[in-house]
């Protein structure tokens, strides 16, 4: 304890009282933020249900198949590059001939044009999400980002609306400029949760207790120095960690114990439900935008304008709906950037701290044996259900001929039951008794049996996904699946994190997550250029999907759990 140094600033209602003594535990004087409004956390909520729209609607469903529509249109068969692809009837009629355009010299399946697009455009945004981390969390520019994204994103997708077929390499670039502007702005998106949390009502009338119980005792030894900061670091940091070196402390009490303890159980509660209404809106919002694109996909027979109209509407939806965020989102500002050098920070720098933040936790998270086991698994876990959905709309449309109203209705039927799915699990959890790691084998089996099925369309006369209806069976049980594999390996992850470190084993975390998505659809296209059928991504989503499962069974959570606490007390205490 005697190296342990914990500060707690707070505002005294006496002017005079600049510090009060307790125990040796030091209480500065500082203004706090403002408490968390309603309008504020509605403001938050309404971003999800503003940007997630672009994801569920464009992202996911219609720009994969506006991409593999131009290039098909601009395109010839790879058995005869004079005969155009939409002159052609071959192309519906023998199952060897593809439609193939020519990108810069090389002759790419259009369909893998499309996964390319895709796979590039991932790589650029985790780039540029690593690359504005600092930003985000230090300084006064996190809203600013956010806003200047999201506005730039939407944009780009309301700019489909003017495109035509001989444009897809410009489309491919567009893009690419509003799956980097969504990738960025989220990631600032989530950055205001841990602040939202810390100053949420209930939050600060805890750590005002605790101030206030401090204040009143003053009659500790001075054996040990112990400072406390403000409300900021006390629900920033380790509370765990903390309360433990208390109650080991001699001049420390059982109801300063509690009141910790109380903070770091409320802090989670709240940012938990918090995350979860934050989902449920951006969910919401694209079962609603996607309805609406279902009816003008019917209204004008299934074309593909009726698709570049619903990405203009989710461009327009970001836009509108980020207006009225930009107006009612507080800043809510990080902590300055701190350097050796005495100078002012430049944009560079919060770069170069980023990348080398990022490089320390990697490194720190080999040492923890469990969590980094688990961030390998979760790497083939998120491409592999990133790549089914890159893949599935595409292999639809050019190998079962799904029209776009199909289409549309296979993306209406993920999000909704993933919806279920996010109800019927925990409870299937719970009636069985299964832990947390349990329940993510047991998602991951269901979820191989999607490429599993469609293998069998090699050696089956009939099932294996040949006919569309099958896809609507499946979309119900891929959407079931999606929605808990990601929330519950979310949770798994919390607990092999040790205490105070949350924030940026989360960051790289996430950084595993778009760093996987890239790899399926690479993988895939490269596939499919040279066997000329996208049936044969089914084999790789297989092998990917079955690669996590004996990570998963030889995961020790209890050692992870144990590996955590260990690092999170080797820490300096800093509440």
């Amino acid at each position: 304890m005697a190296d342990t140094e914990v500060e707690i600033e707070y505002e005294n209602e006496t002017s005079n009282d600049q510090e009060a003594i307790f125990a040796g535990i030091t209480i500065e004087k500082q203004n706090h933020e403002p408490i968390l409004s309603k309008k504020e956390l509605y403001a938050w909520y309404l971003y999800a249900f503003a940007c997630e729209v672009y994801s569920v609607v464009s992202l996911s469903s219609f720009i994969p198949l506006i991409l593999e529509q131009f290039a098909s249109e601009q395109g010839v068969l790879n058995i005869n590059h004079e005969i155009a692809c939409k002159n052609s009837t071959e192309l519906k009629t023998i199952e060897e001939v593809r439609c193939v355009v020519n990108i810069f010299g090389l002759w790419v399946d259009t369909a893998s044009f499309s996964l390319y697009t895709f796979s590039f455009s991932v790589i650029l945004q985790a780039i540029t999400a690593i690359s504005i981390g600092a930003t985000a969390d230090h300084g006064a520019l996190r809203k600013t980002l956010l806003i200047s994204f999201a506005l730039i994103g939407s944009v780009s997708a309301m700019l489909f609306l003017l495109v035509t077929p001989p444009m897809f390499l410009l489309v491919a670039i567009i893009a690419i400029i509003g799956n980097v502007c969504f990738g960025a702005s989220f990631v600032c998106f989530n950055g205001f949760l841990p602040v939202l949390a810390r100053n949420h009502k209930d939050v600060r009338k805890i750590s005002d207790k605790i101030k206030s119980h401090i204040a009143e005792k003053k009659k500790l030894s001075n054996d040990q120095q112990i400072s406390y900061f403000d409300d900021d670091n006390i629900n920033d940091q380790n509370d765990q960690s903390t309360t433990e070196l208390l109650l080991n402390d001699n001049n420390s009490d059982v109801i300063l114990y509690n009141l910790l303890d109380n903070l770091a159980k409320t802090k989670e509660i709240i940012s938990t439900h918090i995350s979860a209404r934050g989902f449920a809106s951006g969910y919401f919002g694209g079962i609603i935008l996607l309805c609406i694109c279902f009816i003008i996909s019917f209204s004008l027979h299934s074309s593909v304008f009726s698709l570049q109209i619903g990405v203009f509407l989710s461009g327009t939806w970001w836009f509108l709906f980020s207006l009225l965020v930009a107006k009612w989102l507080q800043p809510r500002p990080g902590p300055p950037l701190s350097l050796n050098e005495r100078r002012n920070v430049r944009w560079l720098d919060y770069v170069v701290y980023a990348w080398k933040k990022l490089w320390i936790t990697i490194l720190q998270a080999r040492k923890l044996e469990m969590t980094f086991k688990f961030l390998i698994a979760w790497f083939f876990i998120s491409d592999g259900y990133t790549t089914i959905t890159s893949v599935s709309l595409l292999f639809a449309k050019t190998t079962l001929q799904v029209p776009a109203v199909g289409l549309i209705a296979i993306s209406l039927i993920v999000p909704l039951a993933a919806l279920f799915g996010t109800i019927i699990v925990p409870k299937f959890q719970s009636y069985f008794g299964l832990t947390t790691k349990q329940t993510v084998i047991i998602l991951n089996v269901l979820l191989l049996c999607i490429p599993f099925y469609g293998c069998l369309g090699f050696i089956l006369p009939f099932g294996g996904l040949k006919s569309g209806t099958e896809l609507y069976y499946l979309a119900v049980w891929f959407g079931i699946i999606i929605g808990s594999i990601q929330s519950y390996c979310r949770t798994l992850f919390s607990e092999l994190v040790p205490r105070g470190r949350e924030t940026e084993f989360f960051a790289l975390y996430a950084v595993t997550d778009k760093g996987s998505s890239w790899l399926g659809p690479t993988l895939v296209a490269i596939i499919t250029d040279i066997m000329h059928e996208i049936r044969f991504g089914f084999v790789l989503l297989f092998f990917l999907i079955l690669s996590p499962i004996p990570i998963l069974l030889s995961l020790n959570v209890t050692k992870g759990k144990e590996d955590a606490d260990k690092a999170s007390n080797k820490q300096a205490i800093i509440i």
